[in-house]
């Protein structure tokens, strides 16, 4: 089939949603324990070692997100993509948990 002219009658969509949507979970699943784990290790350790922590907590928790939303919207899945955005507010609730119950 030609490619579509200005106009011309769509292409049938080849792409594949199912596994566009198991890539997007898997990298927000990532970002989802990633995220605290390396939290939590920064937290902990000491001043020599925490910076290295820390980027990689936030890396994980929010370039995975961010990752999984751009995959998402270039194959077309805009509800997938919307979910992992909503991630991006996941380390805020964990950094306020851990930080929470280290007061106590």
């Amino acid at each position: 089939m030609p490619p579509v002219e200005n106009g011309g009658p769509p292409i049938r969509n080849t792409r594949h949603p199912l596994g566009v949507r198991i890539t997007a979970a898997v990298l927000g699943l990532a970002g989802l324990i990633l995220g605290p784990i390396g939290y939590l290790n920064a937290v902990a350790a000491d001043a020599s070692s925490a910076a290295e922590w820390y980027t990689l907590g936030v890396g994980a928790a929010v370039g995975l997100p961010l990752l999984a939303a751009a995959i998402t919207t270039v194959a077309g899945d805009r509800t997938a993509a919307r979910w992992s955005l909503a991630l991006l507010l996941w380390p805020i609730a964990y950094i306020t948990a851990i930080h929470l119950l280290a007061a106590v």
